[in-house]
């Protein structure tokens, strides 16, 4: 769509694919632990990614395998699981080891964060057998995009969320004592907001600051148990809020015919309408032509989690100056004709034999 910006969306695909691509970090092993291991695809663009997942958050429950339906004691609650030169362990006072002819299912969440911006509420009981062929996880997460972690980032949905589902059957003997090998999903979507500037001179250039995203749901909340691309939000929040974003420091000033894209950010899924708004300085050989606040919106659509969605802000001289820049143009008037011809003579010399 048009309006004094141009804004256009595309859903990019899904963030994580499968796992044949994904580089393992192993759990050192100890005879029967109940270790992990974390898998992120390696060709993530998010902002979690297999080289800086350093921390989760692990739950898990176990029942027996002959009487599934008996009743599931929780081993992990809330377990924090770092990752420490490339190993991957949890403090002792939780180690848990494998038993004999169980079923184990296991939730990890992360947002890579030191304190959790997110809850996590496991159900109190499991009314039936857990699928362990197609298990997706069990119990509820919810989020608010504006809340800070104890490092201060995440009011702008500056944070990721992902999070990971594994299962494991014990045999009447023991062997397996690998690490559960954890592969995570994006449980959020993202947005990014592309800045072009579309003038056709090379001598100006933009700037673009106090970029707001609007009309996003603050707080929302998610029932585990479906694929990650299936997972279904529901808004927790009624009034919309607004985030901030930015372009990258020493990247905000974009030539002709260049983009540049803004700091990714991370929204509760559902379906949103979406205003963008920022200030924009135009730049002719480096002295400021115009400066003007731009306000452009995207329809309501649904935004799924795992996806990322590309905005792109055109900016030219249609769209800067109010009305629209008026060019220096130039026409032909005339071209004068020439004066009144003299007469005259031309003289030659006389010739002699």
């Amino acid at each position: 769509m048009k309006h004094y910006l141009y804004l256009a969306t595309l859903a990019i695909g899904a963030l994580l694919g499968s796992c044949s691509s994904d580089e393992v970090i192993d759990a050192p092993r100890e005879s029967n632990l109940i270790g992990f291991k974390a898998m992120v695809n390696k060709t993530s663009r998010a902002e979690v990614t297999k080289d800086n997942l350093d921390r989760f958050r692990v739950f898990g429950c176990v029942t027996d395998v002959d009487n599934p339906t008996s009743g599931h004691i929780t081993l992990f609650n809330d377990v924090m699981v770092t990752k420490t030169d490339g190993v991957w362990t949890y403090k002792d006072e939780f180690k848990q080891y494998w038993s004999p002819n169980k079923d184990y299912f296991f939730v990890a969440i992360s947002t890579n964060s030191p304190t959790p911006v997110w809850e996590f509420t496991a159900p109190d009981t499991h009314d039936a057998a857990l699928d362990k062929a197609n298990f997706y996880g069990y119990g509820t997460v919810a989020m608010d995009i504006t809340k800070a972690d104890a490092t201060g980032i995440s009011a702008n949905g500056e944070r990721d969320l992902v999070y990971a589902a594994a299962t494991r059957t014990t045999p009447a003997t023991v062997t397996d004592g690998s690490a559960v090998q954890l592969s995570f999903y994006h449980m959020l979507s993202r947005i990014n907001i592309n800045f072009e500037n579309a003038f056709t001179n090379n001598t100006y250039s933009i700037k673009v600051t106090n970029i707001k995203i609007g009309g996003l749901t603050q707080k929302g909340e998610v029932t585990l148990g479906a694929a990650p691309a299936d997972l279904a939000w529901s808004a927790t929040s009624e009034t919309p809020v607004e985030i901030t974003t930015i372009i990258p420091t020493g990247q905000e000033t974009i030539a002709q015919n260049s983009s540049q894209t803004a700091m990714s950010r991370f929204i509760i899924p559902g379906t949103q309408a979406i205003s963008i708004q920022f200030d924009v300085e135009v730049l002719q050989n480096g002295t400021q032509y115009a400066k003007k606040t731009l306000t452009g919106t995207v329809n309501a659509q649904e935004y799924k989690p795992g996806l990322s969605y590309m905005f792109t802000a055109s900016i030219s001289h249609t769209n800067i100056v109010e009305g629209g820049a008026l060019p220096i143009e130039f026409t032909v008037q005339q071209v004068a004709g020439w004066g009144t011809d003299n007469s005259g003579d031309i003289n030659f010399p006389d010739t002699t034999e």
